[in-house]
């Protein structure tokens, strides 16, 4: 009987220049200790750049340290999710060039959840509503999620696979 390893994870890069392709794949071989085949596909949305999606387990938590390495390249859109599945808890790293690196927890059911501290915080840092509003969804990640969907889209609609099939 194999034993589970505790952490599982998923990252997508929506798009990344096709110059940092090695250097990504070199920093995902660091943080899991092994090399691993990653598929990349063209990106029709960012001219020049490539896109993938992997999954990992792993016995440590990797997710932080990986999110911190592709941050470095500025010119990466990315996700990775992690989940413990001892507590079950989940953490979701974003980034863009122009927004930069966002965390947020996550649900089971993938909502992201603030805690006590994050909205106290925005309470506290809001004179007007329409700041608290800002606040709240910076907190959220809201404009990550606006500036990703139609990455995200691509990726899961299968547009990149086909592009990647007939270039």
């Amino acid at each position: 009987m194999s034993k589970s390893l505790p952490y599982a994870g998923r990252i997508h890069i929506y798009s990344a220049p096709i110059a940092l392709i090695q250097h990504i794949e070199w920093a995902i071989n660091q943080h899991l200790g092994q090399v691993v085949k990653i598929n990349w596909s063209n990106q029709p949305l960012a001219a020049g750049s490539k896109a993938m999606e992997f999954e990992w387990q792993h016995l440590k938590p990797i997710a932080a340290q990986l999110a911190a390495s592709l941050k470095a390249w500025h010119y990466i859109r990315f996700e990775i999710r992690q989940l413990s599945k001892i507590t079950g808890d989940a953490t979701l790293f974003r980034a863009t060039a122009d927004l930069g690196l966002h965390q947020v927890n996550i649900s089971s059911i993938g909502d992201v959840m603030l805690n006590e501290n994050q909205i106290n915080t925005a309470i506290k840092n809001s004179l007007t509503y329409e700041k608290l509003q800002n606040n709240l969804e910076s907190a959220l990640g809201i404009a990550w999620d606006s500036e990703l969907e139609p990455y995200r889209i691509a990726l899961a609609s299968g547009m990149l696979d086909s592009i990647s099939k007939s270039g």
